[in-house]
């Protein structure tokens, strides 16, 4: 029987999946979002509208006694106004994650958790799926790369088998509500609450794991809890001789790399060594599925990637330009590492997420950029993201600026001065990255930073063709 789903915050990425899924189950799925108030993100609203899903403002307009249920994102307060009419028409309420967890609980449910790479592994795992035919539906926080089209998003694909293959949220806690029949954790550091917490959810989320799980032996905190499960249950994977599931060989390069497992070569398209992991993630699942190694290897190699996920936006004039979703002290070191393969400098604009994430890994964030980054290198903070509501700002990037000794490293307010200042910087061979998460406008400030370089070469051009000119003469 069909019900009417009414999502506040429907354009996040976690969201957007889930409307997109339940409106294909058959239900009436409407939605607000302050984005779509402010005119921001049209690609996604006027997608989600096409599929039949109709947007209201965030005034309350959109609830009614006639609704359902209501699906709220984490970043929902208690003052929102469609909240307090859905608790005044005493709605069922339950969050974003609850109802991932009743979709993976009742399918046969693949989880990615962990703190960092959930997104690539979710599409690496998918990819290897797809191409064994197994034809899962993938519910993923990021734009798949291989799923987008005219037609879809991204984030999500509908498939004819019983296999829901999901990508968690560790965030909110909610990750302790899921049971699937396999688990991976890719990894635990610290982010969005104290690592003793952390912890307490990721041994909770595991010891709910029906069958397998496969863990990261790499990481510390991910192989003590490898303890509490029956050996037989457990595949690891790594880069060391204890693991299951070893990468030998490995070499690394600018656009990618190639390593063997069980005897087998892989080439994979995307670079960095934590792209390697994450691909072993994905090799330890098609294993546990019996999904022959040739396989897996073919799907590896046509791997197409994630979006925000050091994505290439473009080059000129031997600069390249970059998209990142990086936001954490891990994320962040793995993309600088993976960024210094590919030119003399780095230039990094960073835009820190959210006062209280920022002000919990404060010490970490320093500590990243001081040793990862050379003295040749520079940084440019934004300022903290910030989306409205009650967020204690008891931090700034300002005062990050100041911790941080390499010596080209400041803080800019206005984005039009950044794409100036990296204009101006910026040399041939040097690498310009722009990161951060959940402001899709940092793609935009990319392909603008992009724009203005290949307009400071075109006009490099031009002025010596009239210097040669004028030395012919």
């Amino acid at each position: 029987m069909s019900k009417r789903i009414f999502f506040i915050g429907i354009g996040g990425s976690g969201m957007s999946g889930l409307a997109q899924i339940t409106c294909a189950q058959g239900n009436f799925v409407s939605g607000s979002d302050r984005n779509f108030d402010q005119q921001r993100d049209k690609e996604i609203f006027t997608f989600l509208q096409s599929r039949g899903i109709k947007l209201f403002p965030q005034d309350g307009t959109g609830i009614g006694a006639e609704i359902d249920e209501v699906i709220i994102s984490g970043a929902i307060e208690d003052n929102n106004l469609d909240l307090i009419k859905a608790r005044e028409f005493n709605l069922p309420v339950i969050t974003r994650a609850e109802l991932l967890a009743r979709l993976c609980n009742s399918a046969r449910g693949i989880a990615v958790a962990g703190t960092s790479g959930k997104s690539t592994i979710t599409a690496m795992a998918a990819k290897v799926m797809d191409e064994a035919c197994l034809d899962p539906t993938v519910i993923n926080g990021a734009i798949i790369s291989e799923y987008k089209s005219p037609g879809r998003l991204g984030n999500v694909k509908i498939g004819s088998s019983h296999f829901m293959l999901i990508e968690t949220d560790e965030s909110d806690g909610s990750l302790v509500k899921f049971y699937p029949e396999i688990g991976i954790l890719a990894n635990i550091s610290k982010d969005h609450k104290p690592l003793p917490d952390l912890i307490k959810i990721f041994s909770m989320f595991i010891e709910n794991i029906k069958n397998e799980v496969i863990l990261n032996v790499e990481c510390p905190f991910s192989r003590d809890l490898s303890a509490r499960i029956s050996p037989e249950r457990v595949l690891t994977f790594g880069f060391t001789s204890e693991s299951d599931i070893r990468a030998e060989e490995v070499t690394l390069t600018a656009s990618g790399s190639t390593f063997k497992v069980q005897e087998t070569f892989f080439s994979l398209p995307v670079p960095g060594k934590h792209n390697v992991a994450n691909a072993l993630a994905a090799i330890a699942l098609g294993i546990k599925l019996k999904i022959p190694l040739g396989t897996i290897r073919q799907a590896l190699k046509m791997f197409r990637g994630v979006e925000r996920r050091l994505s290439l936006i473009g080059e000129t004039g031997g600069i390249k330009v970059f998209d990142d979703f990086s936001h954490n002290a891990a994320k962040i070191a793995a993309a600088l590492e993976t960024l210094k393969l590919m030119g003399s400098s780095l230039i990094v604009i960073y835009q820190p997420h959210g006062f209280g994430s920022t002000k919990l890994i404060r010490e970490e964030l320093i500590g990243t950029f001081n040793l990862a980054l050379r003295k040749t290198d520079s940084v440019i903070l934004l300022d903290i993201f910030y989306v409205g509501g009650t967020a204690e700002k008891s931090i700034s990037s300002a005062e990050l600026v100041r911790e941080i000794y390499i010596p080209q490293t400041e803080n800019l307010k206005d984005r039009e001065q950044v794409i100036d200042h990296v204009t101006e910087r910026a040399q041939p061979g040097d690498v310009v990255v722009v990161m951060g998460a959940r402001d899709n406008s940092l793609t935009s400030l990319a392909q603008k930073i992009l724009r203005s370089l290949k307009s400071k070469t075109a006009f490099s051009h031009e002025e010596k063709k009239m210097i040669f000119s004028k030395e012919g003469k």
